[in-house]
């Protein structure tokens, strides 16, 4: 089995520090500018706390940007992660600066049916890699 630790350690790359703003109810780290599809990893130390995917047209540049800008507004209307994060990060683990890892993926052009389309595998490895570190007791 995979130590998912270790695949973080191994193929992804550092990005930034994260320290909790309760103010903006989101992070401060460093912004992202590259658009690439991957995974992003979210670590309290060696703890696993989110492993996330961001293939939408923006990537990890805007999945990067979705944890910097303020989410005031989605605090107050009850979004689900918004609470999570807050509740975390003003209880156990105030304080704490968590780290951010970032695994860029290239996409592949396939022909189907005629049809050349995008092939991305950020969906599939995101679910098995939340699956693996579940497995190994991490806190996600």
């Amino acid at each position: 089995m995979v130590s998912v630790t270790k695949f973080i350690k191994d193929h992804a790359v550092f990005h930034s520090d994260m320290t909790y703003n309760c103010e903006r109810k989101s992070f401060n780290l460093d912004s992202y500018q590259k658009t690439n599809q991957g995974i992003y990893f979210i670590l309290d130390k060696e703890d696993i706390l989110k492993i996330g995917k961001a293939d939408g047209q923006k990537g990890l540049k805007g999945r990067v940007a979705d944890y910097r800008k303020s989410l005031v507004s989605m605090f107050k209307d009850g979004d689900r992660t918004v609470l999570r994060w807050n509740r975390e990060m003003t209880g156990s683990l105030s304080d704490r600066i968590l780290s951010m890892y970032l695994l860029p993926l290239e996409s592949e052009k396939k022909l189907y049916l005629g049809v050349a389309v995008e092939l991305s595998i950020a969906r599939s490895l995101e679910l098995e890699l939340s699956k693996l570190a579940k497995q190994q007791g991490h806190s996600l």
